[in-house]
Parts: structure tokens; sequence; C-alpha cells
């Protein structure tokens, strides 16, 4: 994690508003993080963000992204096992600095699991295809998320919403899809509809 040291800003001097951080360079940077590094075990994932905007209706407005960790099992064969979440680590995305950190195992969204077993496989059957390809769509989905939390953050309308809806429709793991919708219900009935049932796990 880089942390920059910035002068105190000066009185009557406006400060410069950061850059914000590319989503694809915060989940980067979440891995280096110590935080990351001592809390996370070494076979871990992290899930696609979850934009959190926090700040008044007019003014300066931060937006977050929230990314759950699942843990993964290596299959003999390739791919993974995924488990469900055992956290949550979200991040400024103007500084990258992690703003919150949720034991999903003492706050828990959903029942305790009955047994370790695995709720998903990585790849799914709906990112068959190459190594490269299941990159470039995931190259072009976090973008989209640059985008998405720039409308978020200027209160304008998302201009790429159905693409947006499409490549994460195909890109999420089935098997953690009940988990995200209990961490984020809003956003993911938002982009992928209601889910069949209550949704939970």
């Amino acid at each position: 994690m880089s942390d920059e040291k910035r002068d105190p800003a000066k009185p009557g001097v406006p400060t410069r508003t950061p850059t914000p951080v590319p989503a694809a360079e915060l989940l980067e940077r979440l891995r280096r993080m110590p935080l990351f590094r001592q809390l996370a075990p070494m076979e871990c994932g992290i899930g696609w963000p979850m934009p959190l905007r926090i700040g008044p209706d007019s003014g300066a407005t931060r937006v977050c992204l929230r990314l759950p960790l699942f843990g993964m099992r290596p299959l003999s064969g390739g791919g993974a096992e995924l488990f469900p979440p055992f956290a949550t680590v979200t991040l400024d995305r103007a500084t990258a600095r992690p703003m919150e950190y949720v034991d999903l195992r003492l706050t828990r969204p959903w029942p305790p699991p009955k047994g370790a077993e695995p709720v998903g496989t990585f790849p799914h059957e709906a990112v068959d295809g190459t190594v490269g390809d299941y990159r470039a769509a995931r190259r072009e989905l976090l973008a989209l998320y640059d985008d998405l939390c720039d409308s978020l953050a200027a209160h304008t309308r998302f201009e790429h919403r159905d693409r947006f809806a499409t490549l994460l429709r195909r890109l999420l793991e089935p098997g953690l899809e009940p988990y995200y919708r209990a961490l984020g219900p809003d956003f993911y009935a938002h982009f992928l509809g209601r889910a069949d049932g209550s949704g939970a796990p």
C-alpha cells in the first residue's frame, strides 16, 4: 500500500481532489497491504466490488468499494473450489486506504454453514474459453466499475448499465451469488434483478 504523504492544507488554499484509483489497481494494492497479509489466508479470492456512495447530496461525495474476501482451494486438475466470504474490506477509491474491515465470522449476514463444503468452483460454465478471453472481460468490467463510480460521485446517469450488467452476470461466480446479494442487496438487485426466493445463502 502506498501512502503518499501530503503537506497539510494551508488556510484559504483549496485542496486538490485526488484522482480516483482505478478499480483494477485497487484490487492489486489490496493484496499488497499489511492488513490483507495479516488477516487473509494465502489461498484467498477477492470478490467483485460493491460501490458505496458516502456524503451529502451536494458538495463533496466519497465513493468507496466494498470487496468480499472468500476462501479458495486449488483443484489438482486446475481451477479452484470456492468457499463463502469470510470478510469484507472497504477501500476509499480516492486514496486506496482501508476504511473498514469486517470479519463475517463474527457479524455473519447469513446462517452458519453446516460444514466446510465448497459452494462452487472456478472457472464456471459462463466463463469457459481461453484465459485471455476471461482476462479481457475482467478488464472491461473493472473499467466499467470506474465509470459507474464516476457517475455515483457526480450524481449522473450511468450510461453503460446494460453492458455492465451483462459482464457482471457472466463473470460473477454462481456459487457466491447468494452471498454477494446478502452483502449488497440493492446493488445486485439493480443490475441483476431480484433473486429467486429470498436470495439468502
